[in-house]
């Protein structure tokens, strides 16, 4: 048995502030890709850990755009709420969001977001049961435990979750969870939400682990920039998980041809500069900063050795331009 898996999709209709492509195009154009890869694949099914849209609510013309894109789609559908896609992390508003309008209008594409309710593929003899997940506020600390239940049969079991699973430590937030520490009976877990994903993590215990990255890029970080938009395709044979393929998608431009980092240099540039002027005008102890202008000049002056002339040229025009304020 085969299936496709992709990871965050945030379907929106205006493009990213450091995209300088059409967003809406491009997405609309890698999605009939994924299509074409399942079916070529003879895929059961197509899995997505949520984040669909990249928020609750789209505008209606954007809702129709993709929902014809998605009746092109000839595998069945699967997927579960993100944290975009319902208001306030409620699951409970779930009811009045563009998933569901978009649930309602595909046949193939279906939501499940309670983690007991099993989704059992079949393909002759062979069968997966997958379970989903959906974002919470606490998934990262009541953790990835939930399993697909009890089949009827003994089989392979898939986990679909939406949420801050990692293979590292990033050091700057602590709410994630460390694939290393899961409780799971699932044999694989899929997980979605981190866009730049981790590939492919086989535990000691037989446990593996995937997230292989969003299928848009939503920012200009050199990790967005470099990394490849790619897809999983999952093959299960008798019961047993063969090496994941990853595959690159074609329809995907590299990121240094889509991505403007002018202005996150530009921050960066000007976030530097802010750190040498605050240098400068520190006390020589450290402990305290001139907030007088005449002082700050003076202090700069006595580090850089500027000529006393320059100085009072400098106070001069200073002067000048409070003269012509208060006039």
């Amino acid at each position: 048995m085969k299936i496709v898996w992709l990871g965050d999709v945030h379907i929106r209709g205006k493009n990213p502030r450091n995209r300088t492509d059409d967003y809406k195009e491009a997405l609309k154009t890698k999605l009939r890709e994924i299509f074409k890869i399942a079916e070529f694949n003879k895929a059961e099914a197509i899995l997505c850990a949520g984040d669909i849209f990249d928020r609750p609510e789209v505008t209606n013309s954007v809702l129709l755009e993709f929902a014809e894109v998605f009746m092109e789609n000839k595998i069945p559908f699967y997927t579960t709420a993100g944290n975009h896609d319902v208001y306030s992390y409620n699951l409970d508003t779930y009811w009045r969001t563009s998933l569901r309008v978009l649930e309602w209008l595909v046949p193939n594409f279906t939501v499940i977001n309670d983690p007991k309710e099993n989704l059992m593929l079949k393909e002759g003899t062979q069968e997966v049961a997958v379970s989903f997940q959906p974002y919470s506020h606490n998934i990262d600390k009541d953790g990835y435990g939930y399993s697909p239940g009890n089949p009827a049969k003994d089989c392979f079991k898939i986990h679909v979750a939406h949420g801050m699973l990692l293979d590292h430590d990033p050091k700057v937030f602590d709410r994630y969870t460390y694939v290393g520490t899961v409780q799971t009976e699932a044999d694989l877990v899929l997980s979605g939400h981190d866009h730049l994903g981790f590939g492919v993590y086989e535990r000691s215990d037989g446990k593996v682990f995937m997230n292989c990255g969003a299928i848009c890029r939503l920012s200009a970080s050199e990790a967005e920039v470099a990394r490849s938009i790619q897809v999983a395709l999952i093959t299960v044979e008798d019961g047993t998980l063969q090496p994941i393929e990853l595959i690159d998608l074609r329809s995907a431009q590299p990121g240094k041809d889509i991505l403007d980092r002018t202005q996150i240099e530009a921050n960066a540039k000007r976030q530097y500069a802010m750190e040498e002027f605050a240098a400068l005008i520190q006390t020589d102890d450290g402990s305290t900063t001139a907030v007088d202008l005449e002082a700050i000049i003076q202090n700069i002056a006595e580090k850089e050795g500027y000529a006393p002339e320059v100085v009072q040229m400098a106070l001069d025009k200073i002067q000048e331009k409070k003269e012509e304020i208060h006039a």
